[in-house]
């Protein structure tokens, strides 16, 4: 049975990448599509694109059903988790720029996990990966900060939240610029994993360091 897999979040040029990896290992892979003006691609082999509305809890749920009714259901999920970037003080962001991108940085991505993490429990097994897509910066602006704060705080309440569920979450992070690098080790890590591992943070070091580091205790 091929590996089947659901991969979330903004569009980017990691997430492209990712999906490369996993079709060219010959898994089965659905991806959200969340430029409405574009159409899905509906002649290559094992791609299923979904489009997504981050806004809508509804859109979130019908991408669930789509991958039931089109794929059989898939075994893990991948989520990348990203938060525009600004640099504007508080005072000289306007209100539909602040309700935009909490919208899109922490609105979409709880919705999808949800239903994500109500589809593996159902199933009574599953595997989230949440992969941090997130500039690194020792003072971010005002609206960054609670962007970047608000998914790497969401990171660790799964952790502790699932930790004695049977679906596992873990997450990725990296400190370099180098996606296709980021890409490749967070491949890696998802099919050579020998056993069930929950709660683990897999950071990409830069200079060639791969590195994890255990936030939480194995099962």
């Amino acid at each position: 049975m091929k590996h089947k897999i659901l991969i979330t979040g903004p569009d980017s040029d990691l997430k492209t990448k990712i999906v490369e990896l996993f079709l060219e290992n010959g898994s089965v892979v659905a991806v959200s599509l969340n430029n409405p003006n574009k159409k899905p691609n509906t002649k290559k082999k094992n791609l299923l694109e979904i489009l997504w509305n981050n806004k809508s809890p509804l859109s979130a749920k019908n991408m669930i059903l789509d991958c039931q009714n089109k794929l059989g259901g898939f075994d893990e999920a991948l989520t990348i988790l990203s938060s525009e970037h600004s640099n504007k003080p508080i005072h000289e962001i306007s209100s539909s720029e602040i309700e935009r991108v909490i919208d899109t940085s922490l609105k979409g991505n709880l919705f999808i996990l949800k239903e994500i993490i109500l589809y593996f429990q159902n199933k009574d097994n599953g595997n989230i990966s949440l992969v941090h897509n997130i500039d690194q910066h020792e003072i971010p602006a005002p609206l960054f900060a609670v962007g970047t704060g608000g998914l790497s705080a969401l990171t660790k309440s799964l952790f502790a939240s699932y930790q004695n569920e049977k679906l596992t979450v873990n997450s990725f992070s990296s400190n370099s610029f180098e996606i296709d690098e980021y890409a490749e080790f967070i491949f890696r890590n998802i099919t050579e994993r020998g056993k069930s591992v929950h709660g683990k943070s897999f950071k990409y070091q830069d200079r060639g360091m791969l590195k994890s580091f255990t936030m939480q205790k194995k099962r």
